[in-house]
């Protein structure tokens, strides 16, 4: 079965140079940190790997580039617009740099967790795609993963002085004026070894004002003896990243390039130690070590429409909250007459919500006056968004592994520890704007006055203890059981720092066991079969629990306890610029059947299989706006599927094929909020029934990868990729239809000069095909701008346009 395993791994990884068909055992991590692991055709449940071979030959942008083209299942979502900033999603569940979405894969660098304390957001543009040695996608909810993996986990193993020895150099350009550039050097004498690797990217940007720019700077220094490895390593990571989110239908139809508002910017400062030793002592007894300490200090600045009116009424001028233009309309009146020209003839706020409501004849307008601070300048025009996370996490694990023979069958034992720490300040204000007509940003247009109500102070800690087991058993020679299981305990804390708000103080605890079963059975030497069952679980997150459906009422009650009145209460949350109080959210558990079969069949890698996830508690987020909503417990979600892939070769050319069918739906029939939905009802509520397809997710995924080695050093290689049409976010209960599918092709080829330089280009969307990847419902255009033939509240993530480049390598 070594051969097989071999290919079973490589295939789905849509691996060229032969699919990975040769006699090397494939051995894959049973858990993060490492060891001794099992060798591929042990594992009861679907793994997919690639090595830094496969992502050179790529010519990807970055990992998830690589991700959305060769992976099984994969899907990208452009929800920021920005290349280094996708939605990641993995059989229906997302591993995503943004706080306002449901996380549900567990990414791990060198044995550590990187998934961002405050919200499990993962920063795919602090991944430099240039250092990795290898990535393992490991699918259903694997508990030995730890916590978040719901769907998934992925593992990436990083470059050092022993997997990497040489020098080389890329550089590339061309559209967009992208230019990329790394450059690494690595090297050992046997027993002492280093690693360095730097790693850059700048671009203009295929749509308007999109600029963005990446550093990252990884280095390791490693030894090796008979008996003992360790690795200790380091990463810097800078980037500044313009990603202005998206854009409304009228618009798109009108400019494909243009965007809504701006600057929507994100800067990462990161840096992170990690080290990992192993020791054996003995052929029977090895023990691992692996701890980690990351620091992100992260600021946003995002240019937004207002919805604030300034109105000049008889005392003065105020900045009116909720008044709005639709109301104003079914009274045959209008935001101007209201308040440029004060046509009711009132003094006050107090007094215009009186005159509205005698004119409805009853209470259809809650109106309230904006405090503000700073320099008193008011403007409706467009507000700033402004944030600071300062986010540090840290943990180890230590886990033993034992190979002793039980009842005179080979068996592995493998048990740990595990300790996790996150920490994280949340600063935001929201200042009142100008807006450029022209260019829609408010960049260098802010009046200096702030919203008091929308300011936010708090601190969070998240703490986990872990303790897990895992069990291989070869029950026959054929046959392999594995068992396992996974103790989490949780504590989860905020606390408001700004003394205001006490509200937000909270303390959540949560703990679960979350146990794994699995078995694989050689049908032939070339032939595996497998299924498990397994469990796991996700506390929610600060934010999440800061920021929820139940916040309303927890909210009214401190506002009547201060004498305020109640109904002023916002409860939205506008992300990641605003957390309110803290009722709790249950805890999601995943449970994750899956079986399937895999092998080589006349020099075919193939693998076929099934799973389905169920999601009990699933927290999922409500839009409420392009940047606002709320989260809230669902009781029951599903994502189920089916999985294949083939990889082969004939003669020079490499091929592989990579069909998935994921439907993710709702398992429960509640009623959600969203009110910019078209058929909302009067509490901006739709209903969802079980059986509706859950936002942003592809039921249909194809994926196929050629390269052919031609005569004269020349290497040529295609891509086609095509995933079906999804749902948007906002339209849980499937009542708009889905935005269409699309197909994309791409090319790339490398020429070898001599056996040192390489030369190499990439064209992606061969054909310039026009599709979106995302969508969601947003706030009427037409305020923003004026004169759209369409003003359609459906907001749709554009994908790029034809692009290519040019680069050399050297090594």
């Amino acid at each position: 079965m070594a051969g097989a395993a071999s290919a079973l791994v490589a295939a789905p990884a849509l691996a060229a140079e032969g699919a990975g068909f040769d006699e090397e055992v494939v051995v894959v991590a049973a858990t993060p940190s490492g060891g001794p692991g099992l060798d591929a055709g042990k594992l009861p449940f679907n793994v997919q790997s690639a090595d830094a071979d496969a992502l050179e030959r790529s010519q990807s942008v970055d990992l998830t580039d690589f991700m959305g083209a060769n992976l099984g299942s994969v899907n990208i979502n452009s929800a920021q617009n920005n290349p280094l900033q996708p939605d990641v999603q993995y059989r229906g569940y997302a591993a995503s740099p943004l706080l306002g979405l449901s996380q549900g894969v567990a990414v791990f660098q060198n044995g550590a967790r990187i998934n961002e304390p405050l919200g499990d957001a993962v920063n795919w543009d602090l991944v430099p795609e240039s250092a990795i040695h290898s990535i393992q996608l490991v699918g259903g909810s694997n508990p030995l993963f730890g916590l978040n993996t719901l769907g998934g986990a992925l593992s990436i193993q990083m470059k050092n002085g022993f997997n990497f020895e040489g020098h080389a150099a890329e550089v590339y350009g061309g559209a967009w004026q992208r230019v990329a550039t790394s450059v690494e050097s690595g090297a050992n004498n046997g027993t002492f070894g280093y690693y360095v690797n730097v790693n850059y990217f700048e671009e203009d940007g295929w749509r308007d004002r999109s600029a963005s720019d990446a550093l990252n700077v990884y280095g390791s220094l490693s030894y090796r003896d008979a008996d003992t490895s360790a690795d200790l390593n380091l990463q810097y990571g800078d980037t500044d990243l313009t990603g202005n989110g998206a854009a409304p239908v009228g618009l798109l139809a009108v400019d494909r390039d243009a965007i809504f508002t701006a600057p929507d910017i994100t800067d990462n400062e990161m840096t992170m130690f990690t080290f990992n030793g192993e020791h054996a002592f003995s052929e029977v007894v090895r023990a691992n070590l692996n701890g980690f300490y990351r620091d992100n200090d992260t600021h946003s600045f995002n240019g937004d429409g207002s919805e604030l009116a300034l109105c000049e009424l008889g005392a003065g001028e105020f900045l009116v909250e909720g008044l709005e233009e639709d109301d104003l309309e079914d009274l045959g009146l209008d935001g101007d007459d209201v308040c440029a020209g004060n046509a009711l003839g009132v003094a006050d706020v107090a007094a215009l919500e009186a005159r509205l409501n005698a004119l409805a004849g009853g209470d259809e307008f809650n109106l309230g006056e904006a405090e503000t601070s700073g320099s008193g300048v008011l403007s409706d025009a467009a507000i700033n968004n402004i944030s600071r996370r300062q986010q540090q996490s840290y943990g180890f694990d230590l886990q033993f592994s034992f190979d002793q023979d039980l009842f005179a069958r080979a068996n592995r034992f493998i048990a740990g520890v595990g300790y996790f720490k996150g920490e994280a300040d949340f600063d935001s204000v929201t200042e009142l704007a100008n807006l450029d007509p022209l260019t829609r940003s408010t960049a260098g247009l802010g009046v200096g006055t702030f919203l008091d109500e929308e300011a936010t102070h708090v601190a969070t800690s998240t703490r986990t203890w872990s303790a897990y087991f895992l069990d291989a058993f070869d029950v026959t020679e054929r046959f392999t059981l594995t068992l396992g299981m996974r103790y989490n305990d949780t504590d989860v804390r905020l606390r408001d720092r700004s003394g205001a708000r006490p509200e937000l103080n909270g303390d959540h605890g949560f703990s679960r066991f979350n146990p794994t079963v699995g078995g694989t059975f050689d049908l032939t030497p070339a032939h595996n079969v497998y299924a498990s069952y397994s469990e796991s679980s996700r506390a929610p997150t600060p934010i999440e629990l800061a920021c929820n459906e139940g916040v309303f009422q927890v909210a009214q009650a401190f506002a009547v306890a201060r004498g305020d009145d109640p109904n002023d209460v916002n409860f939205e949350c506008r992300l990641p610029n605003a957390f309110l109080a803290d009722p709790p959210l249950d805890d999601v558990v995943a449970r994750t059947v899956e079986f399937g079969v895999r092998g080589e069949w006349h020099g075919i890698a193939h693998r076929l299989g099934y799973f389905r996830t169920n999601n009990q508690d699933d927290i999922i987020f409500q839009t409420t706006g392009r940047g606002t909503g709320l989260f809230a417990n669902v009781d029951e979600t599903r994502r189920e599927g089916f999985e294949s892939a083939f990889a082969g070769a004939l003669g020079e050319f490499d091929w592989a094929i990579a069909y998935s069918y994921v439907r993710a739906t709702f398992e429960d029939d509640f009623q959600v909020l969203s009110p910019n939905h078209p058929l909302a009802d009067g509490n901006g509520e739709i209903s969802v029934t079980a059986g509706d397809r859950i936002p942003g997710i592809p039921d249909h995924q194809f994926k196929f990868s050629g390269d052919y080695q031609l005569p004269w050093n020349l290497r040529v290689g295609l891509e086609v990729i095509y995933n079906a049409g999804q749902y948007l976010r906002g339209d849980e209960s499937n009542q708009l239809g889905e935005i269409d599918g699309y197909t994309l092709v791409n090319l790339r080829g490398t020429y070898a000069i001599n056996q040192r330089l390489e030369l190499f280009a990439r064209v992606t969307n061969l054909f310039d095909t026009d599709y979106e990847n995302f969508g969601l419902l947003g706030e009427d255009p037409s305020e923003i701008v004026p004169g759209l033939a369409d003003t359609s509240p459906v907001f749709l993530g554009a994908g790029a346009p034809r692009g290519g480049w040019v680069g050399l390598r050297l090594r």
